[in-house]
C-alpha cells in the first residue's frame, strides 16, 4: 500500500526539489507538495496522509501554528519538521509535542528517508532495476525470503508478497492474486522496491513460482504474436538520457524504449497527448546528433509515448545506432 507524505514548504523551487528527492528514495511513497500551510490543512482534509513534513522556509511562528492545529485535527498523524538552527523556545514548544519529530540542519536526505520509513514501518531494501521480475523472483526462492515487493513498469504499479520464497498473494488495479501476478510477470524493465518488514498476509494463491513464470511466458507469446502484424517497427529497451523541447520549454527526461516509429520516455511533465515536441538524440558511436519531431500519442503516470514524424537518414542512422550501442531487443523473458 502507497503511504502518502506531505511536503510543506514556502519556497517553490526547494519543495519542488525536496519532493523529487523524496520520490528518488522509495516506490512505497507517494509524496504530496504543499506550497502553503493553508494548501497542506486542506490535503490532510481531503486525503488519507501518512507523515506531514513541515520544510526550512517556514517561519517558526508558522510552523507552531500549523502544528498545533495538525495535533488537534489529527493527533495520530506523524509530522516532521526541519528547521536551521531552531530557537531554544521552538525546541522547547516541540518537545511537548509527542507525534512531532524535530530535525534541525538535516543535510543528509538519506537520513530522513530512513526515519520515514521506520514511522511507516517499513523495512526498506532498496530499489532494483535492471534484473528481469522472474529471475529475482527465483533468487527470493532459492534463499528462501519474505517481503513485498511493489513493482512498476512504465505507468503500472503492482504488489507481490512472498513468504519462504513462495508467492502468496498478488494485486494489481483490480486484479487480485494469480491473475495478477500473471499479469505483473509479463511487465518488462520494471522497477522494483523491496519492504522486508514482516506483515500478516493471507494466502491468496498456492501455484508454484515455476508454474506461474511459465503461463505468464506463455501470456507474452500470445500478446506478441497478436501486436507482430501492428508493428511497423522493432522496438528496443533502453536508458539513455534525452532532452525534449515542448512551447521553447526545454525538459529532461529518459527514455525507456525506441524504434524508428516511436520511443517512450519517462517524465512527470504535464505533457498531454496530441502535443507536439522535438527530442533530441546523441550517439556517441556516431558522434552526431539529430532533432526529432513526434507527437504524444499515449500518457500514463510515468511517462509518454511519442510517435516520431517521419525520419531523415540522418535520423535513422542516428536511432539505429543507439539501438546497437546502447539498447537491447524487447523479447520474450525465459523462465
Amino acid at each position: 500500500m502507497m503511504k502518502n507524505i506531505v511536503v510543506v514548504d514556502n519556497d517553490a523551487i526547494m519543495l519542488h526539489t525536496f519532493v523529487g528527492l523524496l520520490k528518488s528514495h522509495g516506490g512505497f511513497l507517494t509524496t504530496i507538495p504543499a506550497a502553503s500551510s493553508k494548501a497542506a490543512l486542506a490535503i490532510l482534509a481531503r486525503e488519507t496522509v501518512h507523515i506531514l513534513i513541515a520544510g526550512l522556509h517556514i517561519s517558526e511562528m508558522d510552523t507552531f501554528e500549523l502544528l498545533s492545529k495538525v495535533t488537534k485535527s489529527h493527533p495520530q498523524l506523524r509530522v516532521i519538521v526541519l528547521t536551521n538552527n531552531a530557537s531554544a523556545m521552538f525546541r522547547t514548544n516541540i518537545k511537548q509535542m509527542p507525534s512531532v519529530v524535530h530535525f534541525d540542519q538535516a543535510l543528509d536526505i538519506s537520513l530522513l528517508t530512513k526515519r520515514i520509513f521506520t514511522e511507516l514501518q517499513i523495512d526498506y531494501g532498496g530499489q532494483i532495476r535492471g534484473i528481469s521480475l522472474s529471475s529475482f523472483l527465483q533468487m527470493m526462492e532459492l534463499e528462501g525470503r519474505s517481503c513485498c515487493l511493489q513493482v512498476t513498469a512504465k505507468g503500472k504499479v503492482g504488489t507481490i508478497h512472498i513468504v519462504d520464497g513462495k508467492p502468496v498473494a498478488a494485486s494489481m488495479g483490480l486484479l487480485r492474486a494469480k491473475p495478477a501476478a500473471l499479469n505483473i510477470l509479463t511487465w518488462q524493465n520494471v522497477l522494483i522496491d523491496i519492504d522486508y518488514a514482516p506483515r500478516d498476509v493471507t494466502r491468496e494463491m498456492t501455484t508454484p513460482l515455476m508454474n506461474l513464470l511459465l503461463e505468464s511466458g506463455r501470456m507474452v507469446d500470445e500478446k506478441q504474436s497478436q501486436r507482430a502484424n501492428l508493428r511497423k517497427h522493432d522496438r528496443y529497451d533502453c536508458l539513455v538520457g534525452v532532452d525534449y523541447d515542448i512551447s521553447d520549454w526545454i525538459y529532461q527526461c529518459y527514455m525507456r524504449d525506441i524504434s524508428e516509429g516511436g520511443a517512450y520516455i519517462e517524465t512527470e511533465q504535464s505533457v498531454k497527448v496530441g502535443q507536439r515536441l522535438v527530442m533530441s538524440l546523441s550517439s556517441p558511436v556516431l558522434e552526431r546528433s539529430c532533432a526529432i519531431h513526434g507527437t504524444v500519442v499515449r500518457r500514463d503516470p510515468a511517462g509518454i509515448g511519442v510517435r516520431f514524424d517521419e525520419l531523415t537518414l540522418q535520423q535513422k542512422q542516428v536511432i539505429r545506432s543507439l539501438m546497437e550501442s546502447r539498447c537491447s531487443p524487447i523479447v520474450t523473458p525465459s523462465p
